[in-house]
């Protein structure tokens, strides 16, 4: 995604209440979703600041200590993990020996990973299920994740949706066949091919990249749900596409709370802002932002007329993504909400590569991992919480 300065500050000010990208190997750029993922809601100008330097800039660099009998949940684009076996299905302008992951890229997503700490972890942009196994098992192998999975999206580029667990994961589904309901009418969307690559399939119809959902299931015979997603990217051109889809995961989930699940979670890279009308669909549909469950120290500073430079502060420590917005996030069922740990939500500090960073020519500075931060949040299920007391 392309760097939008200037900072993000007003329009998440506005709507404190509710609170992908792509890349290359380090010196090419990709094929990439980057060219048309755009603020689908900018934020007003604002007066220019001194450009920051590559460093580690936004989020929080140490996670809070989980409570006693927490499970932490979190969600991480991880930009373009390709593996080095070479996918013959993926060639020419989608080649994937094009994107294959570096070393150094795959530590930095490793040493963020283990600084989350997460129990069950959302990632988005994974090639297979077979680099996620790779993955794990050079970079990751003591902690603790023997349980994953990653299933097909459906998306020209080769990228999913993958779960790593701490805990078994049941009834892995995709949603391949789902049809979606788009309302052009009255929208500015475009022909096919107008997502800055030429030779891009496109189908309204369909989800860009399908959901993974699964069942994880907890000591205790607790069960929690997830759908991780990736909605599609883009700018206002793209706003109707991302509204079926979010029509339709809310559809799907709502038929999963009427069975036995009522702890369930909508996770992932959402490509869409605070006061979007896709955000405002998942909360006209009763799922609470994991947003409202931040530092409480944060909650009291917004409410007490912070100056600018105080409410900068606090802003960038939930910014998810390297183009100032927050476009990652965590819902939960009201049954899942009435178990978070207050003040647990959290944004990761990673390397932010620098305001002067250009993503198409540039080489990803040492250490970079990706263009998103991780997010998480904490939560006791009830069963544990009885057995505690």
């Amino acid at each position: 995604m392309q760097n939008l300065k200037p900072p993000f500050v007003a329009a998440l000010v506005a709507v404190l209440s509710i609170h992908a990208g792509v890349s290359a190997s380090q010196t090419q750029s990709p094929p990439s979703d980057k060219a048309s993922d755009k603020a689908s809601d900018k934020a007003p100008a604002t007066a220019p600041k001194p450009k920051l330097p590559a460093g580690p800039h936004f989020g929080i660099s140490t996670p809070p200590k989980k409570a006693e009998g927490a499970v932490r949940l979190a969600a991480y684009n991880i930009m373009n993990l390709f593996d080095h076996a070479d996918d013959p299905a993926l060639k020419g302008e989608w080649d994937d020996m094009t994107l294959a992951v570096t070393d150094d890229r795959a530590k930095g997503l490793a040493e963020a990973i283990r600084r989350l700490d997460a129990d069950i972890l959302i990632l988005e942009e994974v090639e297979s299920k077979e680099a996620l196994q790779w993955f794990r098992d050079t970079y990751l192998k003591d902690m603790g994740y023997t349980h994953l999975e990653s299933l097909d999206a459906g998306y020209y580029r080769g990228i999913e949706q993958s779960v790593l667990s701490r805990f078994p994961i049941k009834s892995p589904r995709v949603f391949l066949d789902a049809k979606l309901e788009v309302d052009t009418e009255g929208s500015s969307e475009k022909p096919a091919g107008s997502e800055g690559e030429q030779s891009a399939p496109r189908d309204d119809t369909k989800f860009q990249r399908s959901p993974l959902a699964a069942d994880i299931e907890l000591p205790g015979g607790y069960q929690l749900t997830v759908y991780a997603i990736h909605h599609k990217a883009g700018g206002k051109d793209f706003e109707a596409h991302r509204e079926a889809e979010a029509k339709k995961i809310i559809e799907l989930a709502r038929k999963d709370l009427k069975g036995q699940r009522s702890n369930l979670a909508i996770l992932g890279d959402f490509n869409a802002t605070p006061n979007s009308s896709v955000r405002n669909l998942y909360k006209n549909a009763k799922f609470v932002n994991g947003y409202d469950f931040r530092d409480e120290a944060d909650v009291a500073a917004q409410k007490n007329k912070p100056s600018d430079e105080e409410r900068d502060a606090i802003n960038e420590k939930y910014t998810t993504h390297e183009s100032d917005r927050p476009i990652d996030y965590i819902l939960l069922s009201p049954g899942l909400a009435s178990e978070v740990v207050p003040g647990s939500f959290f944004v990761l500090e990673t390397l932010y590569p620098g305001d002067a960073y250009d993503w198409k020519k540039d080489p990803h500075p040492p250490g970079y991992a990706s263009d998103h931060r991780p997010i998480a949040i904490d939560f006791i299920p009830k069963d544990a919480a009885k057995k505690t007391k």
